[in-house]
């Protein structure tokens, strides 16, 4: 289940829906959509601009389409049913208030809906192959003032119908929805390919009404993503910061790591990050380690639990990467923290998700940088999850640099379980021991 992120990507599928994507801007100069019609000249104009400032041609002309606010919602709530139930939402739901990431009992698929509708102005449609324009969209502030340095008219709705154009070209030449469904199993992979996606439209569309792409509008662009965070907080007030975050992230962090792409190699280096794409979340929040020093994330392979846990079933497997349990951190113990630079030294995760009737326990081991912040997550993350509203029963457990984690009803047979799962667990291949231990 993969809608931690689906704020911005309610489907895998419609991943590229926009928070940024108003194209009929209230009190905008340059409007796409008027009285429920598409300006044809307008935005033929940006179909010609995009291609210019992106450097890559149209294979096929891209149809556009208005919808209104409800029939857009219909068309995201029905493209979600195609791929995953209400049960497996409320699993996904449930799994991530149990380890602090949600407030307990949200509705993860009426908190996603909901902040969709308020947001979203337009989207890539890649089944059919469309752009959905949505009738009536309300004022999205932070791109009207990120407009504003190359021009005294509103170029906003030039500017986001380049970006939603531009993944229509990443969907053309770089069969971005094929790679999306390859890594539908890993939450923070996808992740850093939306984010990949995300920052090279966002930073085509603001080239788009520039008329230009440089290094001074790239660097007009990025001094502007410091503002997002908090201008979003300020649109989307009340949205769960697990449910918000992923969505900024893509934009804010996506256009810095996208920036740096460009900055090495101009959109022939962007090219390249479809076929060779960062790989985690970390990579993205560190681009040294993806441009200078590749450090692809080791497997974890979590197993065991099944001669332990009998009459559960697996409900699904994730990775949560350094985003997410930055968030947790975040949300649990303040942002000032000084343990939230935890997250930092994430190295791999892997979680698994199992129901028996209505119970659910999740097991989830992390791979940290090294011992000493293993240790201290681990201390961290126990009183996370001993002050969290009507704490589940929850097990932790340190060995060398990994840390291993069991909440829920299965919890209550930690101690063969943990036994089982250090086991049978493996990361990067290799059994997990405990460097500390002369036994090991």
């Amino acid at each position: 289940m993969k809608l931690r992120f689906r704020c911005a990507l309610l489907h895998r599928r419609l991943a590229l829906v926009l928070i940024a994507g108003a194209l009929a801007v209230a009190g905008c100069a340059y409007t796409v959509v008027r009285g429920g019609r598409i300006d044809e000249p307008k935005a033929a104009g940006v179909v010609d601009a995009i291609q210019k400032v992106r450097e890559l041609r149209f294979k096929q002309q891209v149809p556009m389409t208005v919808k209104t606010a409800d029939e857009a919602e219909r068309m995201m709530e029905d493209d979600l049913a195609h791929d995953y139930t209400d049960e497996q939402i409320a699993v996904d739901g449930a799994a991530g208030a149990a380890v602090g990431l949600y407030p307990a009992g949200m509705d993860l698929k009426a908190e996603t809906l909901k902040l969709l509708k308020n947001q979203v102005a337009g989207f890539y449609d890649p089944y059919g192959k469309q752009m959905v324009l949505i009738e009536g969209a309300a004022d999205l502030g932070f791109w009207t003032s990120a407009t504003q340095f190359v021009a005294q008219r509103d170029y906003v709705g030039e500017m986001l119908l380049g970006h939603e154009l531009t993944h229509a070209l990443q969907d053309q030449h770089f069969e971005l929805e094929k790679k999306l469904d390859a890594v539908k199993d890993d939450d923070d992979r996808g992740l850093a390919l939306k984010s990949v996606a995300e920052g090279d439209a966002t930073i085509a569309g603001f080239g788009c009404i520039a008329g230009r792409m440089d290094r001074s509008t790239l660097d007009a662009l990025v001094s502007r993503m410091d503002q997002m965070p908090q201008l979003f907080a300020a649109q989307a007030a009340g949205t769960p910061l697990g449910v918000s975050a992923p969505m900024v992230f893509q934009y804010t962090d996506g256009v810095r790591f996208v920036a740096e792409a460009y900055r090495r190699g101009g959109w022939s280096k962007v090219d390249e990050l479809y076929r060779t794409p960062p790989l985690s979340s970390h990579q993205i929040l560190h681009p040294e380690y993806y441009f200078d020093h590749l450090t692809p994330p080791p497997q974890i392979s979590l197993d065991g639990y099944q001669g332990v846990m009998a009459g559960w079933t697996k409900a699904d497997d994730d990775t949560y990467g350094e985003l997410f349990i930055r968030v947790i951190l975040e949300r649990n113990l303040g942002k000032d923290s000084a343990d939230v630079r935890l997250a930092s030294r994430w190295s791999a995760d892997r979680m698994v998700m199992l129901r028996k009737g209505h119970d659910l326990t999740v097991l989830w081991m992390i791979a940290f940088g090294d011992a000493e912040s293993a240790a201290r997550f681990g201390a961290v993350y126990a009183d996370v999850l001993g002050r969290l509203p009507g704490s589940a029963p929850h097990a932790i457990e340190c060995r060398g640099d990994a840390v291993l984690i069991a909440i829920g009803d299965g919890a209550a047979q930690s101690r063969p379980l943990m036994a089982a799962l250090w086991q049978s667990s493996r990361i990067a291949g290799a059994p997990i021991t405990d460097h500390s231990d002369p036994a090991n």
